[in-house]
């Protein structure tokens, strides 16, 4: 008979619904003498109505009706960065900070209802009728902490703490980076079933392992460990690709004129303006629609320039001052 990880149970309810229960369960209903004990946490203030107050306040200068460069009316958006490819299997799991490098391999519900794990003491199991690391939900991961001849791929897992990094890597090479958020240790019987296993809109990846006293009488553990991660998700690299400054810079008495530049990522252009101490203030932004001239009475008094603006946010060199 195959081993099955002594953490989980797995009751089938209507066909595929299905609720994850811990299989380890005293016939006297005799009370674990383990506690839930807190190991490693990431320290998180919870945001007070008056921090929201405060926060709505906040002057967002150039931006705060809505974005610089008004998008002219039947203008398009552009085009959306095309997503990254799903990513597939696990099939290796990192931690570098206790030198826990080890093959990934599927497991799932055994006959008896227990959750399944590897044979092999160096393997780390991953939950397959669950979520995929990387995906919305809680994925989990589980691995022995000892066997028979000494420690198992999980005999460190205590020693993460909050803020240590997590690396899965799938089958085609693509590597995700989780980031441990808690680490927390459990009596057998009292581990939170819908935080490890529930649903959540955040990206997460649980370890989990035995811990605490072997308990002969049942043949397990009396606690379970379980190491909270979150996706660490990377904003898309856009290419640098600042657009060409304005030409044709002219001043006919207070106005200032250029020429737009021929650049359709071009949204709008910004007017600046040199103070009598020396200083640069932004005197004014054009949208790319709109016509290519600033007034002021400052206009041939004090030296201006104007630069040009794309979709990325990125500024042009200045052009030439007038």
């Amino acid at each position: 008979m195959k081993k099955g990880f002594y953490l989980l149970g797995y009751p089938i309810f209507a066909a595929s619904l299905v609720l994850l229960v811990f299989i380890i369960i005293d016939p006297q209903n005799e009370a674990s003498p383990a506690e839930t004990v807190i190991l490693s946490e990431t320290a998180e203030a919870p945001e007070s109505a008056d921090d929201v107050e405060e926060q709505a306040d906040v002057p967002l200068g150039e931006f705060e009706n809505m974005h610089e460069f008004q998008v002219y009316p039947g203008e398009t958006e552009a085009d959306e960065i095309p997503s990254k490819p799903d990513f597939e299997e696990p099939v290796r799991l990192s931690i570098p900070s206790i030198e826990v490098d080890g093959p990934v391999e599927n497991v799932g519900i055994l006959d008896n209802g227990e959750m399944g794990v590897p044979d092999a003491a160096e393997k780390i199991g991953w939950f397959e009728p669950g979520v995929k690391p990387g995906e919305r939900g809680n994925a989990v991961m589980a691995g022995h902490v000892d066997s028979r001849s000494g420690p198992s791929v999980f005999y460190d897992l205590k020693e993460t703490e909050a803020g240590d990094e997590v690396q899965v890597i799938d089958e085609n090479g693509r590597e995700l980076t989780f980031e441990v958020t808690s680490v927390v240790q459990y009596d057998r019987r009292e581990a939170p079933i819908q935080e490890i296993f529930g649903s959540t809109d955040k990206r997460r990846l649980n370890l989990i392992t035995c811990t605490g006293t072997f308990n002969q009488e049942y043949g397990t553990h009396d606690d379970r460990l379980v190491v909270y991660t979150e996706l660490v998700e990377k904003e898309p690299e856009i290419e640098e690709n600042p657009p060409e400054p304005p030409g044709n810079i002219e001043i006919s008495g207070p106005v200032l004129r250029w020429y737009a530049v021929d650049d359709e990522d071009v949204v709008g252009y910004r007017v600046y303006e040199e103070a009598a101490d020396g200083s640069i203030e932004q005197a004014a932004s054009i949208a790319s629609y709109e016509r290519k001239a600033y007034t002021s009475d400052t206009v041939g008094e004090r030296p201006h320039y104007v630069t040009s603006v794309n979709r990325n946010g990125e500024e042009s060199e200045p052009s030439k001052r007038k």
